[in-house]
């Protein structure tokens, strides 16, 4: 089989489409014939070094395709079902992967395979987090940053789906706030000008960007507000928050991390693929795919990425 590799940090110049041996599943675990690939910021900083990552990686978190072969003990899945899956050990930039068969799911007949495959990690991360560490309820409001992104725009979407009350976005550019109506957010605020949010508002603070925006967040929470951050896409050093605040303030810091809590809650990962992937059939959520590249064209679509001139969610059509 091909696959897109990683053999060195050299910007986006270091990814070779080569040859590589057919992987085959282990107990517990399916093989996949990819047909797309869902290419995520992580991917990115993966592949100029920017994030530690080892030399020979195959990027690639989340991919639609058809079940090729079944590992020993796999019995709710079948051969050549259409099925989108979530990578803990990445790889999806390649004809054939494997994954636990906990992290996959039937793809409904309604959904394209090129959307399917922008659904696993993004839609199932801003689930999961909501309904466990951010501990959210309905009629809660929340301000989410980057939140046109891929990531963001979910967060925004399934808490609508759980019953939101007020939802707002950061956005880099007034391009973006544009954008950020289409999405249906209240009110959008421009990331240089977090001086404008007002303060003691809001429930949740939804934040994959961190520096500037999580020594804002305290801020804009409002009493039993929830800090939750989700990511550190600037880049910036990390942020000490005061734990005094935490007591005084009545407010709250939690981290999630999607790979992680999967790890530890496989079960967890398998209903809330299949709640996602049948909102976006149904159009219940709504996921923007916005770029479909070959996977010889992925520098671009990485580039991309990494300059945050992206909105929406992007995929490799890899077959």
């Amino acid at each position: 089989m091909h696959a897109l590799i990683i053999n060195r940090h050299d910007r986006f110049n270091g990814l070779e489409y080569a040859e590589v041996e057919t992987p085959l599943p282990t107990e517990g675990e399916v093989s996949i014939d990819v047909d797309f690939a869902g290419v995520g910021l992580i991917d990115a900083l993966w592949t100029t070094g920017r994030m530690p990552s080892r030399l020979g990686r195959i990027p690639g978190l989340e991919v639609s395709g058809s079940i090729r072969e079944l590992g020993t003990g796999v019995t709710d899945l079948t051969v050549g079902q259409k099925v989108a899956a979530i990578l803990p050990n990445t790889g999806g930039f390649a004809e054939v992967v494997c994954t636990p068969a906990s992290l996959v799911a039937e793809v409904p007949n309604a959904l394209a395979m090129d959307l399917a495959s922008v659904v696993p990690i993004n839609t199932v991360t801003a689930h999961l987090a909501l309904t466990t560490v951010a501990r959210f309820a309905a009629g809660e409001s929340l301000l989410i940053h980057a939140g046109v992104g891929g990531l963001g725009s979910q967060f925004a979407q399934v808490a609508r789906a759980l019953g939101a009350g007020r939802v707002d976005a950061v956005v880099g550019t007034d391009a973006k706030k544009e954008i950020a109506r289409g999405f249906g957010y209240e009110n959008s605020y421009l990331r240089d000008d977090l001086a404008a949010i007002p303060e003691d508002f809001y429930d949740i603070v939804v934040d994959p960007v961190g520096g500037k925006a999580t020594e804002d967040a305290f801020r804009v929470l409002r009493s039993g507000g929830r800090l939750i951050r989700v990511g550190n896409a600037s880049q910036a050093e990390d942020v000490a928050v005061n734990s005094t605040q935490h007591w005084l303030q009545n407010k709250t810091t939690a981290g999630f991390n999607v790979g992680a809590w999967l790890a530890a809650h496989p079960e967890e990962g398998t209903e809330s693929l299949r709640w996602s992937l049948a909102a976006v059939a149904n159009g219940t959520i709504r996921v923007d795919l916005t770029d479909v590249a070959n996977i010889t064209d992925a520098a671009r679509l990485l580039e991309a990425l990494e300059a945050g001139q992206t909105t929406g969610k992007v995929a490799l059509r890899v077959r």
